[in-house]
């Protein structure tokens, strides 16, 4: 079987195509595959969900106990997507805009505010939600409370939760948070679940990472149970799992290349089709 390839900063401009935003074409590109099975299904809204920290390895040994991110698969798209950073804000950056991280200058949150204020208009610095938003689309965002007021005057909805040490408590929030959105019937929504990479770095066994694994499958379900026909999901990992020497005792060369090279899965899929 053949194995799709893109990279994370293909997915903004994909969504760009997908829904006629008019955009500052980005470095990314519009995914072929993705623009052939969106447009056939006739899909007019899209939700971008980032699971952090889901390598493309890793989505492929837990793929038999994420059971809803499988069946949703199995309706769309899998690719191996090339991540051009290693960690989360410049990560995320990349995917929202289409730029990589040495062009958009986001490498944590705070960058987000100090980039903005050198220069608001530079279209490295926007999102495909803020893109939709300008153009009169409904676009949402649902991310910890520091990076949600990034969004402040740039869209009208969006909703922070505060970081916690609970993270099982804080993505439930996240999720009930995207319901909560959903309702309004946006036309771009982005959603960051944090549990699996919190795990990564706290958790001794792989028992605790599926625990993770799980929770994170089953607010996946929510969400996209949730959405209205005719959405396409996006949901990618940022970068790779850390802890790799933890977590990669035992990982065979396919694996430790993926880890190294920092693929991340990314799902697409219309949940036109029940």
């Amino acid at each position: 079987m053949k194995i799709l390839e893109c990279n994370t900063i293909d997915i903004a401009p994909t969504i760009s195509r997908l829904l006629k935003i008019p955009m500052v074409p980005p470095t990314g590109r519009p995914i072929p595959e993705v623009e052939s099975y969106a447009k056939e299904r006739g899909c007019k809204r899209a939700v971008i969900i980032v699971v952090d920290s889901l390598g493309y390895s890793l989505y492929k040994y837990f793929s038999p106990i994420m059971k809803n991110l499988t069946k949703i698969a199995e309706k769309g798209l899998l690719f191996r997507c090339k991540s051009p950073a290693t960690i989360t804000s410049p990560a995320i950056a990349s995917i929202f805009t289409g730029y990589l991280p040495e062009e958009h200058n986001i490498y944590s949150t705070a960058d987000i505010y100090t980039e903005r204020t050198k220069d608001s208009e530079n279209p490295k610095l926007k999102s495909i939600m803020e893109w939709a938003y300008r153009s009169g689309m409904k676009a949402s965002a649902v991310i910890e409370s520091e990076g949600a007021e990034s969004f402040r005057g740039r869209i009208k909805d969006f909703y922070g939760v505060p970081d916690s040490e609970d993270i099982l408590d804080y993505d439930l929030h996240i999720t009930n948070y995207a319901l909560r959105a959903l309702e309004e019937n946006p036309d771009i929504l982005a959603v960051h679940l944090r549990t699996l990479d919190r795990f990564s770095h706290r958790a001794e066994s792989w028992k605790e990472l599926e625990k993770a694994a799980k929770f994170v499958d089953e607010n996946l379900g929510e969400i996209y149970r949730h959405a209205e026909k005719g959405t396409t999901f996006f949901i990618c990992g940022d970068h790779t799992i850390h802890g790799g020497k933890k977590w990669l005792k035992s990982a065979e060369g396919e694996h430790i290349k993926n880890y190294r090279q920092n693929f991340v899965a990314l799902i697409v899929a219309c949940n036109k089709e029940t």
